[in-house]
């Protein structure tokens, strides 16, 4: 086909404002575009510099875009020849097409975001890293599944199956709010606490309802990609400021304090994600004079709290808070399976109440004989116990992990193993291209998300999990990884 006839500048719309890299914006359009039949199969594509050239990027954009899609199997690249879109997929399509005569467009027009694609794509790996996730192998599942099968087969339960049946007289929130009083040293009661199915729907549930569009929410240099997405979904706009081995700078907030209204600081008081680092004791005094003196919200998301290896973790900001400023989040049963653990809110009633409004309205996502069964766990101590041994395991592979990649890149990369977490925060110490090395090592089998990509003109680091892989299978990771590197 004749490449005048695509439109690719009207095709392909970059967003600069996005916060999903213009690459992986390119990247998923094209492969959009392929999957539809926009553009057919063996489709020769323009080249690097004139495709840049018509959706006015860098070349260099355009490059790391196109080996997204070869990593994706969406194109080819022909020696000599140029670069061509393949016929699987597109195959595949036009069969699945004309066997469910599906209708693909709307006869309307509505708004599309870029904020909220998915980069974590499908893949047929057999090893793959995380950005910190716990070995669900390690699951408590023997008593669970009999506290659970126990809840179901006791008779006064059967009113619970109804959905229009009154929950909320339960133990599930009063054992929750004694255990986080007991880890966290809070004095909260029931009316202090919003059970969530997730972290990140906490996480949604509060910017709904606090942030209004144009507020300025500040994140730290290196943030969490997806809590950022949920942010601007609400209009708000992310102010970035530098932060360190003690966490943010707080001197940097300040002085952006004076220049301008903040109306939200987002932050990981324990484990900032994706450095790792925690905020020293130091600085958490002084954000809390801060958000008196200038009357900022404190969104605290303390999801990593329960996984400390050496030591007891530093209490949450929220524990110091006697003005009412922080709102406090994080989880319980991570070391579950997700259908039995549980997101968290804690802040002042006023603001559960708001929050509870808004949850309603999405309904009931975590059945009542899950929340029980996590309120049994809890109650019986077998949570915690549960916990400190699995945090013997994820000790031992956090130091297994760090001397495989001591072992295998030596001074070519910096990192610190922290006093927690379920990720190291990686640095290399030499000029790399990071999108090439997960394509190389895609085509090893193994899988690396690019959202634990970070790079910049500055900055080329990695945030890799290593709480899911045995000690054989992070030998192969790594392994592959290396050689990936210096290939």
């Amino acid at each position: 086909m004749s490449l005048i006839k695509i439109p690719y500048n009207r095709l392909i719309q970059v967003d600069k404002n996005s916060s999903t890299p213009i690459y992986m914006q390119i990247a998923n359009q094209f492969s959009n575009a392929i999957q539809r039949g926009i553009i057919p199969m063996e489709t020769k594509l323009p080249g690097t510099r004139k495709l840049a050239e018509l959706l006015g990027v860098n070349r260099n954009t355009v490059v790391a875009g196109f080996d997204e899609l070869i990593a994706q199997g969406w194109i080819k690249s022909i020696p000599n020849k140029g670069t061509f879109t393949k016929d699987a997929h597109h195959q595949l399509t036009i069969s699945v097409k004309k066997q469910e005569n599906k209708v693909t467009k709307t006869g309307y027009s509505f708004v599309k975001s870029n904020l909220l694609d998915n980069n974590l794509q499908e893949h047929q790996c057999k090893y793959y890293f995380t950005d910190g996730t716990p070995d669900v192998r390690l699951a408590l599942t023997e008593p669970t599944a009999q506290i659970f099968s126990a809840n179901l087969k006791r008779k006064k339960n059967v009113k619970h199956f109804d959905p229009s049946y009154n929950h909320s007289k339960n133990n599930y929130k009063k054992q929750l709010v004694n255990y986080v009083n007991l880890t966290r040293n809070l004095q909260i009661s029931t009316e202090n606490i919003l059970t969530t199915n997730s972290e990140k729907t906490a996480i949604y549930l509060i910017t709904k309802l606090l942030l209004q569009t144009n507020d300025c929410v500040v994140v730290g240099e290196y943030s969490y990609y997806e809590v950022n997405m949920i942010i601007q979904s609400t209009g708000a706009r992310i102010c970035r400021i530098p932060e360190d081995k003690e966490g943010i700078d707080t001197q940097a907030l300040e002085k952006l304090c004076r220049q301008q209204v903040i109306r939200m600081v987002y932050l990981n008081t324990n484990h900032h994600y994706p450095t790792t680092n925690s905020l020293s004791i130091q600085r958490r005094v002084k954000l809390l004079q801060l958000t008196e003196k200038y009357g900022f919200v404190i969104l605290e998301d303390d999801s990593f709290f329960d996984f400390y290896y050496q030591k007891n973790p530093n209490l949450p900001l929220i524990s110091n808070d006697e003005n009412g400023m922080v709102v406090y989040v994080s989880s319980i049963g991570k070391v579950l399976t997700s259908e039995f653990s549980s997101g968290i809110v804690v802040a002042p009633i006023e603001i559960i109440k708001e929050l509870n409004k808004i949850n309603q309205l999405i309904g009931r996502t975590v059945s009542y004989f899950a929340e029980e069964t996590l309120a049994e766990l809890i109650d019986e101590g077998i949570l915690f116990r549960h916990q400190k041994k699995v945090n013997a395991v994820y000790y031992k592979r956090q130091l297994f992990f760090s001397q495989l990649l001591q072992k295998y890149f030596g001074s070519k990369i910096s990192f610190s193993i922290a006093e927690g977490d379920l990720a190291l925060w990686i640095v290399f110490n030499f000029p790399i291209n990071l999108m090439r090395v997960r394509a190389l090592c895609m085509l090893n089998n193994l899988y690396i998300p690019t959202t634990l990509l970070y790079q910049n003109k500055e900055l080329s680091a990695l945030r890799l999990g290593f709480a899911h892989l045995t000690e054989e299978e992070m030998e192969i990771c790594i392994s592959v990884l290396y050689k990936a590197t210096i290939e």
